[in-house]
């Protein structure tokens, strides 16, 4: 799985702004893997010789993270990366405890004023396609 191109070599990338790439590719080579000041890792990246692909030559530096067993089972292109930060616990609860999605719903009628915040705005769920489907079939939540 290989990013790009962009950078000096094409400018005109949907990762670029500001003229840098906004993933920060190419990475630079590292004898270790480190953790950064966020939690999140700054891979391991061996100085090798360049391959040709297509047109351009590349190198570790425009490898992304991957795991090949999840892109082989999903044949899919997954990134792989590790965070390991409270941040990431943060995120995760955020999530998990969030609640279902709901509207704001105000109902009025023209012919009559009415002043009742409890009949003016009621709390309606919405239901997605999905979710209707998983909870029709009686499936556990």
């Amino acid at each position: 799985m290989v990013h790009g191109p962009c950078g000096i070599i094409n400018r005109n990338a949907p990762c670029m702004k500001d003229g840098e790439c906004s993933k920060q590719f190419p990475k630079a080579f590292r004898e270790e893997t480190e953790e950064n000041v966020n939690g999140y890792l700054v891979y391991k990246r061996r100085c090798i010789e360049s391959v040709r692909v297509g047109k351009r030559y590349i190198d570790n530096r425009w490898i992304v993270p991957y795991n090949p067993w999840l892109s082989k089972k999903y044949n899919a292109h997954i990134n792989v990366e590790i965070c390991a930060s409270v941040k990431s616990v943060k995120y995760l609860y955020k999530y998990v405890y969030k609640g279902h999605d709901a509207e704001s719903i105000t109902l009025k009628n023209d012919d009559i004023v009415n002043h009742d915040e409890i009949l003016n705005f009621l709390d309606g769920r919405y239901v997605s396609a999905p979710e209707a489907m998983w909870r029709l079939s009686e499936f556990s939540v």
